[in-house]
């Protein structure tokens, strides 16, 4: 396929990206969330409000990096006159979905519908995630 170095640091970045903003919605559902239903009102919030702080800037920068370096891929198929395959299509539309969600989620204000289900959501949110890699998988493989 010829890639160039630049282009593997680029799916680097678009990986490692990807691993933090997933395996941090994985951490909030299954350990943060469940951890702060123990706790008191008052520990909930300083907790949540801890939680946020640390890693809201890690996931919107991992959302803005996927972004930038998802259409960094995508301009490079354009140039070469390749084809998007609708896997690829349906993988960048459920990555604007997640991207959407999260960043509801993690928001200080408004969506709050959402936020009352944040569990559903973010289970949600690890549904979409694990079928964004399977298409990112499978058209890189296909």
């Amino acid at each position: 396929m010829g890639y160039s170095t630049g282009n593997i640091i680029v799916t680097t970045l678009h990986v490692i990206c990807a691993i933090l903003s997933v395996g941090g919605v994985a951490f909030l559902r299954f350990v943060a969330l469940p951890f702060s239903e123990s706790l008191s009102d008052e520990e909930k919030q300083r907790f949540q409000l801890t939680l946020r702080k640390r890693f809201v800037p890690i996931l919107h920068t991992s959302f803005l990096l996927l972004i930038l370096t998802g259409i960094h891929h995508i301009t490079r198929l354009i140039r070469e006159g390749m084809t998007i395959p609708t896997p690829l299509i349906v993988k960048i539309v459920l990555a604007l979905i997640i991207i959407f969600i999260g960043i509801a989620l993690t928001i200080p204000k408004g969506f709050e519908g959402l936020k009352n289900k944040k569990k559903s959501w973010l289970s949600f949110n690890l549904l979409l995630a694990t079928i964004v890699v399977y298409l990112g998988i499978s058209v890189t493989h296909g």
